[in-house]
């Protein structure tokens, strides 16, 4: 009995040991941070970039579970950025998140679209209903 609870709970550790990785792409380094922190305080795990080009070689590198990607970015938008990805990584979830609350016509290629002005708990609300899709699309 013992042992079977032994092998039980390593296998939950296992499981906990892979916390969800987000990139965040936005050229401004403020909401970045702030966008890292919530997140981080919600437990995700989450890497930034400052560019479009910054996130398709970090994606080449390694995968991540979910991009929330800026829409206004110099060198490229998040919908451009949102199209390069899902042509590589169609099951990847892409969120688009902008200041400007009007959705983008190119937006399709993104899985979500979050106003800025929503907040921080729409926006952590949000990104664990898109995870929660990716893995019951999965099973």
């Amino acid at each position: 009995m013992r042992i079977m609870r032994l092998a039980t709970r390593q296998r939950e550790l296992l499981l906990n040991e892979h916390k969800t990785l987000i990139l965040c792409v936005d050229d401004e380094e403020l909401p970045l941070t702030l966008r890292k922190l919530v997140l981080e305080k919600q437990g995700y795990t989450v890497e930034t970039v400052r560019s479009a080009t910054e996130a398709m070689r970090t994606l080449s590198d390694h995968p991540v579970d979910l991009v929330l990607t800026d829409q206004v970015m110099p060198g490229g938008t998040g919908t451009e950025l949102a199209q390069s990805i899902k042509k590589r990584w169609p099951e990847l979830p892409v969120i688009l998140i902008s200041g400007v609350n009007t959705i983008p016509p190119d937006a399709m290629y993104a899985d979500m679209f979050i106003s800025k002005v929503e907040g921080p708990a729409a926006m952590c609300a949000k990104i664990s209903a898109v995870l929660a899709a990716r893995r019951c699309s999965s099973l």
